[in-house]
């Protein structure tokens, strides 16, 4: 552990240790297994001056290439699927070595190599073997400060448990690189995940990855509508958009701005201290919050008459039921809809093509024809110049126009999906025992939940003239010039018109599936908090009304004491 700024520092973080000790044996004294665990986890990572650095993003944006060339070894498993399905802790050891930890408590020390056994999607399909992290020491010089790199699953695949996962990690996080990519810059579901991770940690290190696949202003001009999309949707001024490929650094060639970045984390390492201190505060208060919500719920259940909660879940239960199977129906449907609406989507590209297609073709040919008069390859490059200027400006105000357009469609398509929903959540509100669910209607699905993700594609490789031709370009006539000028620039223009046209009218496609993804998991969020709270009240109820009004009554002392336990504790982290 780094040594101390201060004896001040030193004491207080001994007094955080000591307090999750105590919260942990609160925790064990109510069972609460999942809250024990935090409890001990801190108390250790605090004890090693150790601190989370969360790789997060959507799937296939290179993370674990990224964290790989970090610590300049292949540790993770990558692949050309969705490989990552369990949270994968980077440490430093003086040797290679891994465990593995799973949710019934076992540990499990494996060889490095095999990592992809645990943390891959082929291997461990939605992690059926129920992974709940692997921590891998490496002697890496990163890692001596006491920060851990974490590798984090994908957002926005076919498996929505890795998603959920990673949005589980983010409580413990205490720093975040934000890997995003070139197409597109950054996804609705991503943008969301900085939001989280903001309110989380109060900042992010944004990595734009596989950048050399692209050109290098391609790479600006996607870095800068990421950093743009961040400060408008959420006040967050990102700072430097750190321009990467992860595969470039692992095969030793230099890459942009990676020795920007490792500078950023090497930084980030020398407050080592100072982040510690943060996260055992922020530790001490999600444990304490936790163990408080615990014991008010006991204490609820204890007032309840056991009649009462049997009748509130048999009820409950039976709604739940109905629902859940209303909403497998109405989710197929919706399937069903998108395809449709994908449909409509495309037939409108297909009518901005037949009409915008042939007048930005005419304005092409007027404006070549009025440049003034030039020699050689600077026509050629003149010509292209416009072809790239009209398109972008004639897609961009197409986009513009089609939004309307497009959300009223879906707001159409959407409307029956979400006044259903909201009959479940009014029948199901009065079944609700501490608040788990409320009769606040779901509106908020009625319109685009995700701004528009469409980023202009330039394809300056197509426009690319040959060798021969840029030779010839010397001492061609002024109209044949113009003439092969021209016919090079219309083929770049129609590539650029249908291919960013197609990526609109995908990014509107992708935006309603997006959107009926986040009703369908604030649906199901809101029915299963509803389902585990009655069942735990009950559960609880059961117990202690059995065991008579002395039993109640002392129980109600003990909550009492806990209780008086944590808070005192919690008072620490203020």
């Amino acid at each position: 552990m780094n040594e101390p700024t201060s004896n001040g520092r030193a004491a207080w973080l001994r007094d955080v240790g000591a307090r999750l000790g105590e919260l942990g044996e609160v925790a064990g004294e109510l069972s609460a297994r999942d809250l024990e665990r935090d409890a001990a986890d801190l108390a250790e990572r605090l004890a090693k001056g150790r601190f989370f650095v969360a790789c997060v993003g959507q799937f296939k944006r290179g993370k674990s290439t990224v964290l790989n060339a970090l610590c300049g070894r292949d540790i993770l498993p990558t692949g050309v699927v969705p490989v990552t399905t369990a949270v994968t802790v980077l440490r430093y050891g003086d040797t290679l070595s891994a465990d593995v930890r799973y949710f019934d408590g076992r540990r499990e020390a494996v060889d490095p190599s095999s990592l992809d056994a645990y943390v891959s999607e082929v291997k461990n399909p939605e992690n059926v073997k129920g992974v709940a992290a692997v921590e891998v020491s490496v002697p890496s010089d990163l890692l001596r400060s006491g920060m851990c790199l974490v590798d984090t699953p994908g957002l926005g695949s076919v498996f929505e448990t890795n998603a959920e996962t990673t949005r589980a990690f983010i409580p413990h996080l205490d720093a975040a690189l934000v890997v995003v990519g070139t197409d597109p810059p950054i996804s609705g579901e991503e943008l969301d995940l900085v939001r989280q991770v903001v309110e989380r940690v109060g900042s992010i290190l944004l990595v734009l990855n596989k950048c050399d696949r692209v050109t290098d202003a391609e790479s600006h001009e996607a870095a800068a509508f990421a950093s743009r999309v961040i400060e408008r949707r959420l006040g967050l001024e990102v700072g430097e958009v750190y321009r990467v490929s992860a595969l470039e650094r692992a095969a030793g060639r230099p890459t942009r701005d990676w020795p920007r970045l490792e500078s950023a984390l090497a930084g980030l390492s020398a407050r080592a201290g100072t982040v510690v201190e943060a996260s055992a505060a922020r530790g001490l208060s999600r444990v304490a919050s936790g163990l408080l919500r615990e014991i008010d719920e006991r204490r609820q259940a204890l007032e309840r008459p056991i009649e009462e909660s049997e009748r509130r879940l048999a009820s409950l239960r039976s709604a739940i039921q109905a629902a859940e199977y209303t909403l497998r129906e109405l989710s197929a449907r919706m399937k069903v809809e998108q395809l449709a609406l994908a449909d409509r989507f495309g037939e409108i590209r297909n009518a901005f093509l037949a009409g915008d297609g042939g007048r930005a073709r005419r304005e092409l040919e007027d404006r070549l024809d009025a440049a003034p008069f030039t020699r050689g390859p600077g026509v050629r490059t003149l010509a292209i110049d416009l072809a790239h200027d009209i398109a972008r400006r004639r897609v961009t105000e197409w986009s513009k126009q089609v939004e309307p357009a497009a959300e009223t469609l879906y707001a159409e398509t959407i409307a029956r999906f979400v006044d259903l929903a909201n009959e479940f959540v009014i029948r199901l509100a009065p079944e609700s025992s501490a608040g788990a669910l409320t009769s606040d209607e779901i509106a908020v699905a009625r319109r685009f939940q995700h701004e528009s993700q469409f980023f202009f594609t330039s394809m300056l490789t197509l426009a690319e003239p040959g060798f021969w031709a840029w030779v010839f370009d010397w001492v061609r006539p002024r109209r044949m010039l113009v003439r092969s000028s021209l016919r090079q620039a219309t083929r770049y223009l129609d590539r650029l018109l249908v291919t960013n046209s197609a990526r609109v009218a995908n990014d509107l496609a992708a935006r309603v599936e997006e959107s009926q993804r986040k009703l369908e998991r604030e649906i199901r969020d809101r029915l299963s908090r509803l389902v585990e709270s009655a069942e735990r009240a009950l559960e609880r109820a059961r117990a202690q009304h059995a065991a008579g009004l002395p039993a109640l009554s002392a129980e109600r002392e003990r909550l009492s004491r806990l209780r008086d336990r944590v808070a005192d504790a919690q008072r620490v982290a203020g």
